[in-house]
């Protein structure tokens, strides 16, 4: 039982590469949820109803991954292998727009923007947000591309 204790460790390069991969597989399909979810608001549409309930719940998944993902990202430049100036300019890339896309929406939220200023948020709300899936993507074919090369 101590070696199985002593083994495990929160920095071991296999559970790091696991976490990393599962939060971005989980930002990719929640993602693809908050786009498939939103695409109706580029003609003129509003989000609603169930619509709106699908678009949340994926939000969350997004606001709790996003963080781990960059932890786990963090804590693994520490180790040898250095990830590209590409796949890191693709990830802060992927960070600034989802904390915009996050911070627009949370400020939208507050009791301190008028209406006028609420619905010029949730129009950048929009934008971050599809600029936050073409950075996923560029994430996602930077990090596969680099771990079939290495």
């Amino acid at each position: 039982m101590s070696c199985f204790v002593s083994d495990w460790s929160p920095e071991s390069p296999t559970l790091l590469s696991l976490i990393r991969n599962v939060s971005l597989l989980v930002l990719v399909i929640a993602t693809g949820a908050l786009v498939a979810t939103a695409l109706p608001t580029l003609w003129g549409g509003h989000l609603g109803g169930a619509t709106l309930r699908f678009h949340m719940m994926a939000s969350g998944a997004v606001v709790v991954l996003l963080p781990v993902n960059a932890i786990t990202r963090l804590l693994m430049r520490r180790q040898p292998a250095t990830e590209s100036a590409l796949e890191m300019g693709a990830f802060r890339t992927l960070l600034v727009f989802g904390i915009a896309t996050i911070a627009t929406m949370f400020v939208c939220m507050l009791p301190v923007a008028s209406t006028d200023t609420m619905h010029e948020l949730v129009e950048l709300h929009g934008w971050a947000g599809f600029a936050m899936a073409a950075a996923i993507a560029a994430v996602v074919y930077t990090t596969f591309t680099r771990e079939k090369t290495a």
